[in-house]
């Protein structure tokens, strides 16, 4: 099982047991049509030990989701400090993304949850931080290609638009084909794609292949 993120200190057994029923049941049910009755009985604890460790549901589900999306902002950091062309530097992000995704599916819905699924109520988090935080961090690596004329075809805004729903898109399907492998060879693959376009070229400088098997 995909272990829940939590906060660098020390934590009791029941409370990782909590944080373990409350991610299976988030991701797979949702946040809204979970219940703390189904929580604890994943935990196989009692209400008031929850409330021990927890104030509400919506703490569980801060304390999954923060983690996840600090360990993935680091990650894009560091990423991104590792090259200093524009091209290596998105191909950084993509294979981070999509190793981010392979090694945590769980979280991963988590946050799509919130970003495309938001809850209508009970859960008072401000999404559009979570949101802004990945795409000016993508905007600014476009601007710089821009600016050092690595990149044409459109705005730092724009391009950081496309680049984000493509590799969205893979890790949504990626949701909901767990088999799926999303390689770091698809990774460039996709980023190739994005920087040299889709026309016609007798030697292409790679050849995207879908990583999914619909039947």
């Amino acid at each position: 099982m995909e272990q829940p993120f939590t906060e660098q200190r020390e934590v009791n057994e029941a409370e990782v047991r909590l944080l373990e029923s409350a991610l299976k049941l988030f991701s797979e049910k949702g946040y809204e049509a979970t219940s703390i009755r189904e929580i604890i009985e994943g935990a196989g604890v009692t209400r008031p030990v929850l409330y021990y460790y927890f104030t509400n549901k919506e703490e569980l589900f801060r304390r999954l989701l923060e983690p996840a999306i600090a360990e993935y902002t680091k990650a894009l950091l560091n990423a991104r400090e590792s090259y200093s062309e524009v091209i290596g530097r998105l191909k950084a992000v993509a294979r981070t993304t999509f190793a981010f995704a392979e090694r945590n599916p769980q979280a991963v819905r988590l946050i799509l949850q919130l970003y495309f699924s938001p809850p209508k109520c009970g859960l008072k988090l401000d999404k559009s931080i979570y949101r802004l935080r990945r795409f000016r961090f993508l905007e600014e690596i476009m601007q710089d290609g821009l600016d050092r004329a690595e990149l044409a075809g459109g705005d730092a805004q724009s391009l950081a638009l496309i680049l984000i729903g493509m590799m969205d898109t893979f890790v949504t399907s990626k949701s909901y084909l767990p088999d799926t492998h999303l390689s770091g060879e698809v990774a460039e693959g996709l980023i190739d794609l994005f920087y040299y376009g889709a026309c016609y070229k007798e030697t292409p400088p790679s050849v995207l292949v879908s990583p999914f098997k619909y039947v």
